[in-house]
C-alpha cells in the first residue's frame, strides 16, 4: 500500500511540476508581450503612387516625363495579417494608399514601375515580421494596433487588379472603376467584394479563389465579366450575380469541402447548371438578352442557385 501511495505521490508531483512549468512559460510570454507593447512604433503613412522619381527613389522606375495617368495600369496587392480596403479614388485624386501600422511588428513596401509597352505597375506588399506568439501576447496589451491599409483606385484609366490576401480581411468597393480584369485570392481570411454601380466598361475576366475562409460578392452584373471563375474550398461563399449585365458571360463555380450560394439575376437568360431555376426575361425588348452560361463542380460540398 505504501508503495502505491508513493507512486501516486510521485505522479502528483510530476503533474504539479508540469503545471508550474506551464505557468512560468505563460507568465514569461505575457511579460514579453507587455514589455514589447511599451516599445511600439505606430505609423500613419500616406503613399501617393502618382510618382515623381524622387518621391520613391529606390522603388520607382519611371522614364523622364512619363505621364502615368494616360496609360493602362496594373495594381498588385500582397497583404497579410491586417484589415485591407480598396475603394474608388475621389475625382482628381488618383491612385493612392494610406497605411496605419506598428512598424515594430509589420513591414510595408511599395513599388512603381513602367513596362516597355508604357503600361505601369504599382504594387504594395504588407506582412508581419514579428513571430506569431509574440504578436499574440503583444496584442493583449495593444488594443489599437490592428493594421489598416486603404487603397484608392482611379476611375479614369484601365486597370488590372491582382490581390493575394492571407490571415486577414479585405473589403473592396469597385463600382464605377475601369477594371479590365481582377484576379483575387484569399487564404485563411475573409473577402468582401461589391460593385455598387456599373463599371466604365465590361470586365474581360474575374477570378475569385481561396481557402479556409469566407467570400461575399455583391452585384457582379455591374462588372459584366465575360469570363467568371469562382473556386473556393474549406469555407463558404455568397455570390450575387445581379446587376446591369451588358454582355454574355461564361461563369464557372467550384466548391470543395464547403458551401456556396449563388443568387441569379432575373432579367437575363441563364443556361447550363442553373437553367432549371426560373428566370424572368424583360418583356418587349428589341435587342437579345445577355446569356449567362453556368457550370459547376462540387466535391464534399454543395452549390445552391436561387433567384
Amino acid at each position: 500500500m505504501s508503495e502505491k501511495r508513493g507512486c501516486f505521490k510521485t505522479g502528483c508531483m510530476g503533474c504539479l511540476g508540469i503545471m508550474v512549468v506551464g505557468f512560468v512559460i505563460s507568465g514569461t510570454l505575457v511579460m514579453v508581450g507587455w514589455s514589447s507593447s511599451r516599445h511600439r512604433d505606430m505609423q500613419d503613412r500616406r503613399m501617393a503612387a502618382a510618382p515623381a522619381a524622387e518621391a520613391m527613389a529606390d522603388t520607382t522606375i519611371v522614364p523622364a516625363g512619363f505621364a502615368w495617368q494616360g496609360h493602362p495600369g496594373k495594381v498588385v496587392l500582397k497583404m497579410s495579417h491586417g484589415g485591407f480596403t480598396v475603394t474608388p479614388a475621389a475625382e482628381g485624386v488618383g491612385l493612392s494608399a494610406r497605411a496605419r501600422f506598428d512598424a515594430e511588428a509589420y513591414t510595408i513596401a511599395e513599388k512603381f514601375s513602367v513596362e516597355p509597352d508604357s503600361t505601369w505597375v504599382y504594387s504594395i506588399e504588407f506582412h508581419r515580421h514579428m513571430n506569431g506568439m509574440q504578436a499574440l501576447f503583444r496584442g493583449m496589451f495593444m488594443h489599437d494596433n490592428q493594421p489598416q491599409i486603404e487603397i484608392a483606385l482611379p476611375g479614369d484609366v484601365p486597370l488590372a487588379l491582382v490581390a493575394d490576401v492571407a490571415m486577414g480581411g479585405a473589403e473592396m468597393e469597385l463600382g464605377g472603376l475601369w477594371l479590365t480584369s481582377a484576379d483575387l485570392h484569399c487564404n485563411k481570411g475573409g473577402f468582401s467584394l461589391a460593385f455598387s454601380e456599373p463599371l466604365r466598361e465590361p470586365m474581360d475576366s474575374m477570378v475569385l479563389s481561396g481557402s479556409m475562409g469566407g467570400l461575399e460578392v455583391l452585384r457582379i452584373g455591374n462588372a459584366s465579366p465575360r469570363n467568371l471563375d469562382v473556386d473556393w474550398r474549406m469555407g463558404g461563399g455568397d455570390i450575387d450575380l445581379r446587376g446591369a449585365w451588358r454582355n454574355d458571360c461564361r461563369a464557372g463555380f467550384a466548391i470543395r469541402m464547403g458551401g456556396m450560394s449563388v443568387t441569379l439575376p432575373q432579367d437575363i437568360e441563364v443556361d447550363g447548371a442553373a437553367s432549371a431555376t426560373p428566370t424572368i426575361a424583360a418583356p418587349d425588348r428589341e435587342s437579345p438578352l445577355p446569356v449567362l452560361h453556368i457550370s459547376k463542380r462540387a466535391s464534399m460540398g454543395e452549390i445552391e442557385f436561387q433567384p
